[in-house]
């Protein structure tokens, strides 16, 4: 059995799993659905400024002992850690978020591929409402359920020669493409870049919007600014955030996020009040 560090070790407990004795699939199915089940997908700390450290020492102490959940960088950079030293295969990969628009956009979100047992998959533990909940097969147009929704992953070769890969996610009955990725070598510096952009250039969506999810086999639980949605399988409920209060109540009571109210306060004003204010105005 594979000896860990103590952060990932923390981590690992924490999910409540054992070190399994050979690197199996099932094992990393209950790792993901786990991991994206207790650990939200938030731009908090983006949003007020705190610093966002990638070793694995912050990480644990962020994720596990605070709570406090993270973007891709950090989800994924603590899944693929734990997987690496358990005797995975895998690979670090970078992708292009498009959100369905052909767009020249950066290498700004960070994957994991898992090569086991002859076969290759995406492992996502950082992509918010919109990730998957279990690895998906890199197996071109394959229509795969992961919880509530369904995706594909498609592949293509550029004019250049490199084979691309898009996943996709299915919506109103078509497919909508996240984001795209190429297997080229990458490395924590290249992933320190992307992080950085992510986090501190003033035209990036962590830095412009508050942003928190959790989802798992039964629902999804998302926060966008003023909206707060509930998908599970009998539909979709949304509601709009009217107080300070009430986001923080939210904050605690949907994503284990405790935040003391001056914290709320400050969120509510800067994403939530002049919008929840205008609409107010529109309609009297």
């Amino acid at each position: 059995m594979k000896t860990l560090s103590p952060e990932l070790q923390h981590y690992l407990t924490d999910l409540g799993l054992a070190a399994p004795h050979q690197p199996s699939l099932a094992f990393v199915q209950q790792l993901q659905g786990r991991h994206v089940a207790c650990h939200s997908f938030n731009s908090l700390s983006v949003v007020l400024g705190e610093g966002l450290p990638l070793d694995l020492a912050s990480l644990s102490d962020k994720f596990v002992t605070r709570g406090l959940g993270g973007y891709c960088f950090e989800h994924n950079k603590l899944t693929f850690e734990l997987l690496a030293a358990l005797g995975y295969e895998v690979q670090l990969v970078l992708a292009r978020v498009l959100n369905n628009r052909d767009i020249n956009a950066p290498r700004t979100h960070r994957v994991t591929l898992l090569t086991l047992d002859g076969s290759r998959y995406l492992i996502d533990t950082g992509f918010g409402a919109n990730g998957p909940i279990s690895p998906l097969q890199l197996t071109s147009g394959l229509r795969q359920t992961s919880g509530l929704d369904h995706y594909q992953v498609t592949s293509h070769e550029t004019c250049f020669g490199v084979r691309e890969y898009e996943l996709q996610i299915e919506k109103d009955q078509a497919f909508f493409t996240l984001y795209r990725f190429d297997l080229a070598t990458y490395s924590d510096a290249d992933c320190e870049l992307g992080h950085f952009y992510s986090h501190k250039h003033p035209h990036a969506v962590f830095v412009n919007n508050l942003m928190v999810s959790v989802k798992d086999q039964q629902r999804t639980a998302s926060l966008q600014n003023e909206n707060f949605k509930m998908v599970t399988r009998d539909g979709t409920q949304i509601q709009q955030i009217e107080s300070a209060e009430a986001l923080q109540s939210l904050l605690a009571d949907v994503f284990s996020i405790a935040l003391e109210l001056v914290v709320a306060e400050h969120l509510f004003d800067r994403f939530i009040g002049a919008k929840w204010i205008a609409e107010k105005r529109r309609e009297q």
